[in-house]
């Protein structure tokens, strides 16, 4: 099982709060990392999570607050890189490679480097990533390799199963669109830095209620 986290809702916790945007930022990445990713681990049938932290769309923000967007990513590659090793976990970074500090496209391949043969879990992060952009580049290597019907191949997330987008917006916003076609959709009202490992061990609670026919007849 794959989960598809589209974290939003960073920046209006932090209005809410009277609180820099930065600062929304921080805490959504420490919901993700001590939240969403522990209660990842605990279900069997969850292997994998993918977030949508930065898109393609992103870059017209303030460069300030992209900026602020960066440090933390190489924050958090810092401490995931330990966590990762501990737990035979692997990070796969899905998105564009030419336009991130250079800096944090070194941290962000040398953890996918030290993690490449972990098999307990899986890490997509989306990162400078769109799904209209995967999708021109996915076709693009499967024409270059002679292959063009073979093109799904070449996508760099899996399909998913759960998406949950918080902040209670209801849209993908470019999100995997491809690998979404049969998932299950959880908008919740919380905003990022809200979300606990609780709501997350419910929205699977209820995905395995759910009946998932994808197109055929029910049971």
């Amino acid at each position: 099982m794959n989960i598809g986290i589209i974290a939003d809702g960073n920046r209006r916790w932090a209005e809410k709060n009277n609180l820099p945007a930065h600062e929304g930022h921080m805490k959504g990445f420490t919901a993700i990392a001590d939240e969403v990713i522990p209660a990842c681990f605990d279900d069997d049938e969850c292997t994998a999570v993918t977030i949508y932290g930065f898109s393609t769309e992103n870059w017209k923000r303030s460069p300030f607050e992209i900026k602020k967007l960066m440090e933390i990513y190489s924050v958090m590659c810092d401490k995931f890189q330990s966590l990762f090793i501990d737990k035979k976990v692997k990070l796969v970074w899905a998105g564009r490679r030419d336009r991130l500090p250079k800096i944090l496209v070194k941290k962000l391949e040398h953890l996918e480097e030290q993690t490449k043969n972990n098999n307990f879990f899986t890490v997509y992060l989306c990162l400078d990533y769109g799904s209209h952009d995967e999708l021109r580049r996915a076709v693009k290597k499967a024409g270059e390799n002679n292959e063009p019907e073979k093109f799904e191949n070449y996508l760099e997330v899996p399909t998913l199963d759960i998406i949950i987008r918080t902040g209670g917006e209801q849209r993908l916003s470019n999100f995997c669109m491809w690998q979404a076609a049969y998932s299950e959709f959880f908008f919740i009202p919380q905003f990022l830095p809200e979300l606990t490992n609780s709501d997350v061990k419910k929205i699977i609670e209820q995905f395995s209620k759910r009946d998932r026919r994808k197109g055929g007849n029910k049971k």
